[in-house]
């Protein structure tokens, strides 16, 4: 029947044709998304992999100091540092979005929660892809393994703590190793 995963339906309309692939039918769907490619590229540039390590810095620093500080009551002198510090991260990711070239910045992300498109295409397609033309690097009978981007914190192994960052569930789908 046509309801099988062995059918790779490949569109670029995630609500006018993706959507319907794979939930009538169950197909494996490929997205083909030109904007990935134009963000590979960007992201790829020195100035937007130092504002990625900058944030990324930032944010364990921030981290660190919550950490260092305990569960009790922050002094305001504290708070300043922490309002200060999260000014920065801001900073950087404003350097981000104007690196994009878009003044919306990433069409995958509002700020740094993944936006809805991708909470979309993580949903309804398997694989996507700047161009057609990226299956050229498969043979024709190769089969993916998508990862699951569906792991909460409290799933991903070594975490012990009772409040879970969605950051670090979102960030992490690479970092998980079996």
């Amino acid at each position: 029947g046509l309801a099988t995963p062995k059918v790779l339906y490949i569109g670029d309309s995630l609500f006018a044709d993706l959507v319907d692939a794979k939930r009538e039918y169950g197909w494996t769907t490929a997205a083909v998304t030109p904007e990935v490619g134009h963000e590979i590229e960007m992201m790829s540039r020195t100035q937007y992999v130092l504002s990625q390590r900058s944030i990324d810095l930032l944010l364990t620093l921030l981290r660190n100091i919550q950490i260092k500080q305990g569960s009790g009551l922050r002094e305001d002198e504290d708070l300043r540092i922490l309002d200060s510090v999260e000014g920065l991260v801001s900073k950087w990711r404003d350097q981000q979005t104007l690196l994009l070239g878009n003044p919306f910045g990433s069409v995958f992300r509002a700020r740094y929660q993944p936006s809805l498109f991708a909470h979309s295409l993580r949903r309804y397609c398997d694989l996507y892809m700047s161009s057609v033309s990226s299956l050229r690097h498969y043979s024709p009978q190769h089969r993916f393994y998508p990862s699951d981007a569906r792991l909460l914190s409290h799933e991903i192994g070594g975490s012990n703590a009772e409040c879970w960052d969605l950051d670090d569930v979102l960030s992490a789908g690479d970092d998980v190793s079996i």
